[in-house]
């Protein structure tokens, strides 16, 4: 700690020379607070404009070469960065605090009043908007020099602002975004707990992220010669994701937790493609493209009939009996269910085997050190496609629309295209070499674009961010995109540092985490019915629900996989 206090007192010594800049922001603030007749407006103008001359430490390292300096100083560069962002949070505040004071007198001296929470509500949306001014231009400044990017990183927020203070003077925006929206602005505490917790939030994100980018290519953990073929992080990923499936439906039945299972929805299964994809070349080299295919259609295709002829009749039963007056009569439902994974699957199947009979007659000879590395600009140009085509694709398939019993094809391109960057993976043995701060700026994206375009996205009345060719929609879809490419990245390499190894009881989920997929919706039907009678919290009543069912789930695919004949399938 006493390390961070020692690189703030540092910026702030090489900072003095441009605090008089500062005068700069009061004068104009003052003005403006004068000319809108809204005093405290001042206040936010004063702290927007801190952001870019807190900004005004890179401009002073680059032109002095201070690089030299920090490289013999007994500081880490986390700790550098860490002191970076407190002292830009000092800056602001010390400035949003003076010019808080400097309204005030203003409002006395024009006999405005302000209320409080006119007050508090513009203080806050200041600070909200520096610290994603700050989220967003520290990064660029650590990743580039200052000089490069200060226009273009500072200029579209002034934009944004300039354009957003003369919309919100001449509409009434709080009535065009829905209940949730009026509640808020009739409970201004609400408002201002949110926005000043938002942008601590971001702040913390973007500190993730410079440190990340100033740390550069962290060296990979695991080995990459290929005698080490099987990748236990990767079994141990597939069971979580596996189990984070039994939430997801545990949580659909339970009608609650909306927002984990969107964010659930937003990535979890086209991981679970990509970690199918993964594994397919391996098969396909090892059992040749006809044993290939009759495996495929043996594994998929089995499951899918014990599940449809037999598991869904049994689940969708208990589930109307939950559901149904008593002594009326309840019939059960042939349904693909869960199941539609293994059909889709089977299909991206077909498909790599067709791929590979196409190009059978050609003659590839790839040296192992000239396979293409995995690139950042590699992975957002993909995340930019997928977000496009996701758009595309939703004006025609809207997002929630079930399809023949395919309860989520808005999120085929993202399936097709995880699938499809797993075999790619195989190949280019991506899953051991890809750098770890892929995953620590991925998750940070992944978090920086929930807080701000989710939020976005749902704007409007009627669900409009499902589809059918709204903006709403092309910002859920790249916030989806985004999400879905940075949480994959952030566990991907999280399990492959922390979860790589092959236990016993690690072994063990693995080995019954697909049957967990098939038999789970029945037990957990049957399971909530067993737990009706105990009147709780629903929330609590999800959680014994979920701390009895998973563990009983893999305890009956245990019993299951007893049964001959059955290790052959599954």
């Amino acid at each position: 700690m006493s390390n961070i206090f020692k690189s703030i007192k540092l910026d702030h010594n090489i900072m003095k020379s441009r605090y008089p800049m500062f005068m700069i922001g009061y004068v104009l603030g003052v003005f403006l607070a004068v000319i809108s007749k809204i005093p405290i407006f001042g206040a936010l103008v004063v702290m927007i404009i801190s952001a870019p001359l807190t900004g005004q430490y890179f401009s002073i390292y680059e032109k002095n070469n201070l690089e030299k300096l920090y490289g013999i100083l007994p500081l880490k560069k986390s700790e550098v960065v860490l002191g970076r962002y407190l002292y830009a949070m000092c800056i602001v505040i010390i400035n949003g605090a003076i010019a808080a004071i400097v309204a005030y007198i203003i409002s006395l001296l024009t006999n405005r009043v302000m209320t409080a929470p006119e007050f508090l509500t513009y203080l806050s949306a200041g600070f909200l908007y520096v610290c994603l001014m700050i989220a967003v231009i520290f990064p660029l400044y650590f990743k580039f020099s200052f000089s490069r990017v200060y226009v273009f990183s500072n200029l579209p927020f002034y934009l944004i602002f300039i354009v957003t203070f003369a919309f919100t003077r001449k509409t009434n925006i709080l009535g065009q975004t829905g209940t949730l929206a009026r509640y808020l602005a009739s409970h201004f505490i609400i408002i201002v707990a949110i926005m000043f917790s938002l942008g601590l939030i971001l702040l913390a994100l973007s500190c993730l992220l410079s440190c990340a980018l100033i740390e550069g290519n962290i060296a990979v953990s695991i080995s990459t010669e290929k005698s080490e073929k099987r990748l236990y992080f990767a079994d141990n990923l597939r069971t979580w994701m596996v189990i984070l499936v039994v939430l997801q439906h545990l949580a659909e039945l339970y009608n609650m937790l909306y927002l984990f299972m969107m964010l659930n929805q937003a990535y979890f299964m086209g991981l679970l493609f990509l970690l199918s994809g993964y594994f397919t070349p391996g098969s396909f080299e090892r059992k040749g493209a006809l044993q290939f295919l009759k495996d495929r259609l043996l594994r998929l295709g089995i499951p899918t009939l014990v599940y449809v002829l037999i598991l869904s009749p049994i689940a969708s039963w208990g589930y109307r009996m939950m559901h149904s007056s008593p002594g009326s009569v309840v019939q059960g439902r042939f349904a693909l269910g869960p199941m539609w994974f293994a059909v889709m699957l089977f299909v991206f199947d077909i498909g790599y085997f067709g791929w590979q009979m196409i190009k059978r007659n050609r003659k590839e000879h790839m040296v192992e050190n000239s396979l293409p590395k995995l690139t950042f600009y590699k992975v957002a140009f993909f995340t930019l496609i997928l977000a496009a085509v996701s758009y595309l694709l939703r004006i025609f398939i809207p997002y929630g629309v079930s399809i023949l019993e395919f309860p989520s094809l808005a999120y085929l391109p993202q399936y097709l295209g995880f699938f499809m960057i797993g075999t790619l993976s195989y190949e280019r043995d991506w899953l051991r070499t890809i750098p770890g701060f892929f995953g620590q700026i991925g998750f940070v994206l992944a978090m920086i674009a929930t807080f701000i375009l989710l939020p976005t996205a749902l704007i409007g009345r009627n669900g409009l961010f499902i589809g059918y060719g709204s903006w709403q929609s092309a910002v859920f879809a790249l916030w989806d995109s985004i999400f879905a490419v940075g949480m994959s990245l952030a566990l991907i390499t999280f399990f492959r540092r922390f979860l790589n190894s092959g236990k016993k009881f690690g072994r063990f989920l693995s080995q019954h985490s697909f049957i967990v997929y098939i038999i789970h919706a029945p037990i957990i039907v049957y399971l909530m019915m067993a737990l009706r009678g105990i009147h709780t919290n629903q929330l609590l009543k999800f959680g014994l629900t979920a701390v009895i069912g998973i563990p009983l789930c893999f305890g009956v695919a245990y019993l299951i996989r007893l049964i001959p004949h059955v290790k052959r399938i599954f």
